[in-house]
C-alpha cells in the first residue's frame, strides 16, 4: 500500500501528504437495483449487471450459445415443447408452420407436423387419461395436435366449437379447459378426454372491462381446512376470475373471487412459483396472493421486479402490441428468464432472476423468440430457424459478448468529502487467465464505458460424455485473479466498473467477488 510521507514546505515546515485509504465494495449479488434514486440504491446491488448472473455468494459471467438444432425454414422459431412420458422425452419446436422433431442435435428431419398457420403462436399442455400422455398443442386457427409419445394425429377431435379453435389449454381437475382467440367463452371437455363434445361458458356477464381471456391455470390455495385446487381465468385487460368446484356443471361450483391487475403480457403470463402464482404484466410480476388484497396501484409495491421497475416500464412502452413476451424457469440454476419481444431485427434482450435470492440482471446478446428447458439444458428458439442450447461455450453463436459490472454507487464511508481513486483490485477467480477492463465512474455519471476489446483465453479441457478417460486433459480448477489495476477516478461517489470480453469457446467460469480501492481523501469542496 502506498505509504503517507511529509514534505518540507517553502518555510521551513513540513506537510503531511494525503493517506492512501482502502475502500470495499461487495459484490453485487443483490442484483441489478434501479428502482430507487442513484444515491439510495442498497449495497450489495448494481446500476448494470450485463451478461451476469447473481450467485449467492459471487456474481459470475454467463455462459455462451451453441447451435443445437438445425435445417428448419428460414424463420422464427417461436415454441419449443418438452414432452415427458416416465423414464422418455421427446422435444418439439415450431417453426413456420410446421413442428419439427428436435429431440437430438443436429440437421432435423421431416416436419411431423406440417401446414399449420404460419403466423399463429403455438401453445400446449401435456395431459395424461388412460389411453396415453398427451401433448396438445393449439394456436387457435388449426385444430387442437395431439401426440401420444409415439405419433401425432388430429383425433380424436374436439367437437362444438363455435367461434373458432382453440388457442390456449390447461388442465384442471382431470379435465382440458380451452380459451379462443379474442372471445371471453372458455370451454372444457370431458373427465379424462383429450377430444369430443366440448361444453361453453360464456363469461362476458361476469367480466366488466371487456376484452377476450387470453388464458388460465390451475392454483392450490391453502385454507384452514387444507389446500384445494381453484380454476383461475385471466383476461387481456387485467381482470382476474378464481372459481372452485368439480366442473362448471357442478351445483357447488362457485366465485371465489374476481380481481383486477395490470394488463398480462401475452398468453406466456403465468408461472407457478411454490405455492404462488406469478402473473407477468404491465406492472412487473405480481403475486396472485397479492392480488387477492390489495388494489391494482398497490400491487406495484410487492412486484418481484420492484428493483427494475423503472427499467421493466421502459420495456413495456417499447413493445406495446408486440408478441412474443414469455416467463419460464430453469430449476436447475435457480434461473429465471423473461423473454422481451423484438423491437427490430436486433434486439436481443432477456431479463434474468436468481429465483432464490430474488436479485435481476440483464443478459444481451441471445436472439431468442422463445425458452424451454429440456433434460435440465436450457434452449431457445431464434429468427432464422435454429434451436440454441443456452448458457454453453464463450461465445454467441460465434460472436463475441460482454460481461458488464457496474456496481451501485459508493460514498466509501465519508459523503461529504471527495476521493481520488488511485487503484481498483477486483476480486476476480476464473479457471483460465482473463484481463477485465475497469473504469472508475463518479458522481453518478450513468454511461456506460465501451466494450473492451477481447481477451484471448487458453481456455480448454475435456468435455463430458465425449472426452476419452484417462486421455483427455480436464479443465483447470479455479484461480485468484486478482490484482491491483491503475484505475483512476475523482469524485465524492464511487463506481468501479468490471468489464471482460472473451474470445474463446469454452464456457467462461468468472466470478466477482468483491471489488477493493485504494484512493485518498479529498476535503468538501473537491
Amino acid at each position: 500500500m502506498r505509504q503517507a510521507v511529509r514534505q518540507k514546505s517553502t518555510n521551513g515546515s513540513t506537510t503531511r501528504l494525503p493517506t492512501s485509504k482502502a475502500g470495499f465494495i461487495p459484490s453485487p449479488t443483490k442484483g441489478w437495483y434501479v428502482g430507487a434514486n442513484l444515491s439510495a440504491a442498497p449495497k450489495g446491488t448494481a446500476y448494470i449487471l450485463d451478461n451476469a448472473f447473481p450467485q449467492q455468494d459471487y456474481v459470475r459471467m454467463r455462459g455462451g450459445s451453441l447451435a443445437y438444432a438445425t435445417g428448419m425454414p428460414n424463420a422464427a422459431v417461436n415454441t419449443l415443447i418438452p414432452y415427458i412420458n416416465g423414464l422418455s422425452s421427446k422435444f418439439f419446436a415450431g417453426c413456420s408452420g410446421s413442428i419439427y422433431d428436435v429431440s437430438s442435435s443436429g440437421v432435423v428431419g421431416a416436419a411431423a407436423v406440417s401446414g399449420l398457420n404460419s403466423s399463429a403462436y403455438l401453445e400446449y399442455t401435456q395431459f395424461t387419461n388412460s389411453g396415453a400422455t398427451w401433448l396438445m398443442v393449439v394456436n387457435g386457427v388449426d385444430a387442437a395436435q395431439l401426440y401420444n409419445g409415439t405419433s401425432w394425429t388430429t383425433t380424436p377431435a374436439i367437437t362444438g366449437l363455435s367461434g373458432g379453435n382453440l388457442a390456449f389449454v390447461w388442465p384442471f381437475r382431470n379435465r382440458i379447459y380451452g380459451v379462443q382467440a379474442a372471445s371471453l367463452t372458455y370451454w372444457y371437455l370431458g373427465l379424462n378426454s383429450i377430444g369430443g363434445a366440448a361444453t361453453s361458458v360464456d363469461m362476458s356477464g361476469v367480466f366488466k372491462y371487456g376484452g377476450y381471456l387470453l388464458c388460465g391455470t390451475s392454483w392450490s390455495i391453502s385454507s384452514s381446512s387444507g389446500l384445494y385446487e381453484v380454476l383461475v381465468l385471466i383476461t387481456s385487460e387485467g381482470e382476474v376470475a378464481i372459481y372452485d368446484g368439480l366442473n362448471p356443471a357442478d351445483t357447488v361450483w362457485t366465485i371465489k373471487g374476481l380481481y383486477k391487475i395490470s394488463k398480462p403480457l401475452g398468453r406466456r403470463c403465468i408461472l407457478k412459483a411454490g405455492g404462488d402464482l406469478a402473473i407477468m404484466t404491465e406492472d412487473g410480476i405480481i403475486p396472485m396472493s397479492s392480488a387477492m388484497t390489495l388494489d391494482q396501484i398497490a400491487l406495484q409495491n410487492v412486484a418481484v421486479t420492484k428493483p427494475i421497475a423503472p427499467a421493466w416500464r421502459d420495456a413495456v412502452v417499447a413493445r406495446q402490441g408486440l408478441v412474443g413476451w414469455q416467463i419460464v424457469t430453469w430449476p436447475l440454476q435457480s434461473m429465471g428468464i423473461i423473454n422481451l419481444p423484438k423491437t427490430s431485427t436486433g434486439d436481443a434482450t432477456q431479463y434474468v432472476a436468481n429465483v432464490r435470492t430474488g436479485a435481476w440482471a440483464r443478459y444481451l446478446g441471445w436472439d431468442a423468440n422463445c425458452f424451454a428447458v429440456y433434460n435440465n439444458a436450457l434452449y431457445y428458439g431464434t429468427s432464422d430457424g435454429r434451436v440454441m442450447q443456452a448458457e454453453t461455450g464463450g461465445q454467441d453463436d460465434g460472436k463475441n459478448y460482454t460481461w458488464t459490472v457496474f456496481p451501485s454507487y459508493s460514498d466509501l464511508g465519508s459523503p461529504a468529502l471527495t476521493k481520488h481513486v488511485k487503484m481498483v483490485k477486483a476480486r476476480i477467480q476464473s479457471a483460465y487467465a482473463v484481463t477485465p477492463q475497469i473504469t472508475v465512474k463518479v458522481d453518478f455519471d450513468t454511461t456506460k464505458p465501451a466494450q473492451p476489446t477481447a481477451s484471448f483465453s487458453n481456455a480448454g479441457g475435456a468435455l463430458w460424455d465425449s472426452a476419452i478417460w484417462d486421455a483427455a486433459i480436464w479443465p483447470a480448477a479455479l484461480t485468484d485473479l486478482s490484482n491491483w489495476t491503475d484505475a483512476e477516478g475523482f469524485g465524492a461517489m464511487v463506481s468501479p466498473v468490471i468489464q471482460l470480453t472473451l474470445s474463446t469457446t469454452a464456457t467462461p467460469d468468472v466470478r466477482l467477488t468483491a471489488i477493493e480501492l485504494l484512493y485518498e481523501n479529498g476535503n468538501p469542496l473537491g
